[in-house]
């Protein structure tokens, strides 16, 4: 990530609107926005056909460094995603339900992606001869979409990924403090056989939604009334990761700014057994014993140094580390200052499962 981006996508992760950035030249137009394309990237070659339950889809895509992108008017017209485009704040919104995803143009080649406000990490977004393309990473751990790419005929055959037979509603809680409304969207579960084990579920994401607002509010009190410049700001959302296999794993977040230089984000995420009930923790989807501890420990410090921004004291994985689950991986993250600055953001570490057994 380079530097420039490197403080985007913290700001982006704190609820910062791009928009706000003081970004230089003119607002970029959906229509008319080009990014600087090279001449190899205008041939044939580059280009992927896009499938979509086995019907050859008329846009096709585009990869590029590596990364295979799909262009956003495919998804909508292919596989019926909402697509909106706010020319006012440079933003593209897609999808509906409890993952939406939003493309915010900080320029032609470099387009942070949110998913309900949270930042989704690199690779961002490309607009190309004025179409905005998606990295299929991103489509597919947030978007509900699985493919199967065949690097022989350049086809990515996408299908929808079987989900657990469950709904899941997003519900706010709302309350004025020090003048602005506080806002955080939590969610909610349906459709599960066991009444008990989903009360249970619910229980414990109302709960943390609430406790959200009740610090906000106890916080708040140590603070003067803010300017109207620069209000306050109380907010909190969530992000669906992982909904297969019996298995729900959500993280919400909540964004807090009571004056300085910039707000605070604090993630705390949820990994359910949709069978019983139980929060599962990051040992129940890796080896954390013997060798692999200090292995995984290894790891950690090695990249935190590696990337930059360390401020030393890390000890190791606790048990009860902050993780997620997502196709084939855990991801394990800290918080922003645990153990690195905070323009460095959340450090983020993929485990893969089957190399952690």
């Amino acid at each position: 990530m380079n530097p420039k981006f490197r403080v985007c996508a913290s700001l982006i992760a704190t609820s910062v609107l791009l928009g706000s950035l003081g970004l230089s030249g003119q607002v970029i137009d959906a229509s008319a926005a080009k990014a600087p394309v090279s001449a190899s990237q205008k041939t044939s070659k580059n280009e992927v056909v896009l499938k979509w339950n086995g019907k050859t889809l008329s846009q096709k895509g585009l990869v590029l460094h590596g990364v295979t992108y799909v262009p956003a008017t495919a998804l909508r017209d292919g596989l019926g995603m909402p697509l909106k485009y706010d020319s006012k704040n440079r933003t593209y919104t897609l999808g509906n339900g409890y993952n939406k995803l939003s493309a915010a143009v900080y320029a032609a080649s470099e387009i942070g992606i949110l998913v309900n406000g949270s930042y989704a990490g690199e690779p961002g977004g490309q607009i190309i001869n004025g179409r905005l393309y998606l990295p299929f990473k991103t489509i597919s751990e947030y978007m509900g979409v699985q493919g199967q790419w065949n690097p022989s005929l350049k086809t990515l055959s996408m299908t929808q990924k079987k989900l657990n037979d469950i709904t899941i509603k997003s519900v706010a809680l709302k309350k004025k403090i020090q003048g602005v409304d506080a806002v955080v969207n939590y969610p909610v579960i349906s459709g599960l056989d066991n009444a008990e084990v989903q009360a249970e579920i619910n229980k414990v994401l109302k709960e943390n939604a609430s406790g959200v607002i009740t610090g906000a509010e106890g916080n708040a009190e140590e603070f003067p009334p803010s300017e109207s410049s620069f209000p306050y700001e109380f907010s909190g959302d969530f992000v669906v990761h992982y909904n297969q296999n019996d298995i729900l794993s959500i993280t919400a977040y909540d964004y807090s700014y009571t004056g300085g230089a910039h707000g605070m984000t604090f993630r705390k995420s949820f990994t359910f057994s949709l069978k019983d009930g139980k929060q599962l923790k990051l040992g129940d989807f890796i080896n954390m014993q013997g060798k692999n501890k200090q292995k995984l420990n290894n790891l950690v410090l090695s990249k935190m140094k590696k990337e930059g921004g360390y401020l030393g004291g890390f000890e190791g994985v606790p048990a009860d580390a902050d993780f997620y689950v997502k196709d084939n991986a855990a991801v394990l993250y800290f918080q922003l200052y645990e153990y690195t600055a905070y323009a460095y953001g959340f450090p983020e570490f993929e485990l893969k499962l089957k190399e952690w057994k």
